[in-house]
């Protein structure tokens, strides 16, 4: 399935950053100033692009971006060249060669129906995961391949009937903690998701002690390294990125709630005024040049007090904003945001790829409902029994994913990699089956000493 896909993405690569002969270092957002740093003397710093002004010269920032994506993006600029094409093939093809090799680990130990394979490929093949997963500019070209992988090393965890063995299940759970590290570095909306799977990891009785601890060790050296490269750059203790402050104000301000979803975010730091659906002209702020700030951090303290304060000032507009953002992060099956520009102007797409996209958005989305439904019915058997177990374990991982876009603000390109896991979750926990080499797993309870036996037979393979 991963292989496969890296065609259309190879001519969609082909097509965008092939065709303008981009570089790596002019990639969006600032990820392409962090890359220059990093190949240039191995720093890890953006001083040519700034989303703030300086109170007097420009500034240099250094965590405005998580690293992941800029350190990978570095390791293979040394590989294939600083073209952005490369890099982009480069990308896709190795987090499609990850993905290949659990997938073909997973079929190992367990088949999947039609049903899941017709399922699986029509949502890895839809319109918005091939155009993301070919990206460069944001995170989400990397997540969706990440959490895909995530989805199916929890898998092990959460069905242990398909572990042949306790040194499988240690060495899926590393791999699981592995992934949501990298999700983390990658952006940090995955920390809620990266704390429930080391949970899923600690409690279970599969994993050995040993591999607990290299989880563990997994977590902490990456944190402490990312730490004390804020307390050298900054003299303070950070383990996020600086750019969250800005993210809190664009889900809890007055223009935000105007102008979601139909206009980007990006809006109110760069326009003066918004054109809405209707004709409506709302003034915004165009904040970027009405605050300066000495460096990143008063920039995210700012904008993070700004956020607090006025949903505390108002609570029934921040209600509201709340369930029109979980509106659009759970339900909604229309691009978001539907205009990019402040005047209001239709996507890009035209309405042939518009239409498609609508219909691949509704079958993800009926997909993802399918599984809750499913979870919630399994949840009412409770912790007693293994089917609640998982059942609240799956719940537990979801909303830990989908949580940080409700509280925050979500668009498409933020659900879509979650959707996706939430079709492998449908796959690999409901419609997948055992193969028979797999009788000898761990963690079945067989009737009389066999049990000690099965175990043994399991852990000599």
């Amino acid at each position: 399935m991963p292989l496969l896909a890296l065609i259309p993405k190879y001519f969609l690569i082909q097509r965008t950053l092939g065709a303008t002969g981009a570089q790596i270092f002019d990639t969006g957002f600032g990820f392409g100033d962090y890359v220059r740093s990093l190949l240039t003397d191995g720093s890890f710093r953006s001083c040519s692009t700034s989303p703030y002004d300086g109170c007097s010269a420009p500034v240099c920032n250094y965590a405005t971006r998580m690293p992941g994506l800029p350190v990978l993006y570095a390791v293979l600029t040394k590989v294939v060249g600083s073209k952005s094409a490369s890099v982009a093939l480069a990308k896709s093809t190795a987090t499609a060669g990850l993905l290949a090799c659990l997938l073909w680990v997973f079929g190992r130990n367990a088949r999947l129906s039609i049903v899941a394979v017709v399922v699986l490929y029509a949502l890895y093949f839809g319109p918005q995961a091939l155009k993301h997963g070919a990206s460069l500019d944001y995170e989400e070209g990397l997540l969706l391949d990440l959490e895909l992988c995530l989805a199916v090393a929890v898998t092990y965890l959460l069905r242990v009937e398909l572990t042949a063995s306790r040194v499988q299940s240690t060495a899926m759970a590393i791999i699981a903690v592995l992934l949501a590290t990298a999700m983390y570095f990658v952006k940090a909306t995955a920390l809620l998701t990266l704390v429930m799977v080391l949970l899923l990891v600690f409690s279970s009785s599969q994993v050995r002690v040993a591999g607990k601890g290299i989880a563990l060790v997994c977590v902490a050296v990456p944190f402490a390294l990312w730490i004390l490269h804020n307390l050298a750059s900054s003299g303070g203790v950070h383990v996020s990125s600086s750019w969250n402050g800005e993210n809190l104000y664009r889900g809890a301000s007055s223009e935000a709630l105007a102008i979601y979803p139909q206009i980007s975010l990006d809006r109110l730091f760069d326009s003066r005024q918004a054109r809405l659906a209707g004709g409506r002209v709302l003034p915004l702020g165009n904040l970027r040049s009405r605050q300066c700030f000495s460096d990143e951090w008063a920039w995210n303290d700012f904008y993070s007090h700004q956020a607090r304060s006025w949903i505390g000032q108002h609570p029934w507009d921040a209600a509201r904003f709340q369930l029109e953002k979980l509106w659009v992060t759970v339900f909604e099956v229309r691009h978001t945001p539907y205009s990019t520009s402040a005047d209001g102007a239709a996507t890009e797409y035209p309405p042939a790829i518009n239409l498609i996209m609508l219909i691949w958005m509704g079958f993800a989305r009926l997909v993802f409902l399918v599984l809750v439904v499913f979870l919630i019915r399994d949840s009412r058997a409770g912790v007693g029994s293994a089917q609640g177990r998982r059942a609240l374990w799956t719940l537990t991982l979801l909303g830990a994913a989908w949580v940080p876009y409700i509280a925050v603000f979500g668009y498409q390109r933020h659900v879509v990699p979650l959707l996706v896991m939430a079709g492998m979750l449908l796959a690999s926990l409901y419609l997948a089956e055992p193969r028979r080499n797999a009788s000898s797993v761990v963690g079945i309870e067989p009737r009389g000493g066999a049990r000690e036996l099965l175990i043994r037979a399991g852990e000599a393979r």
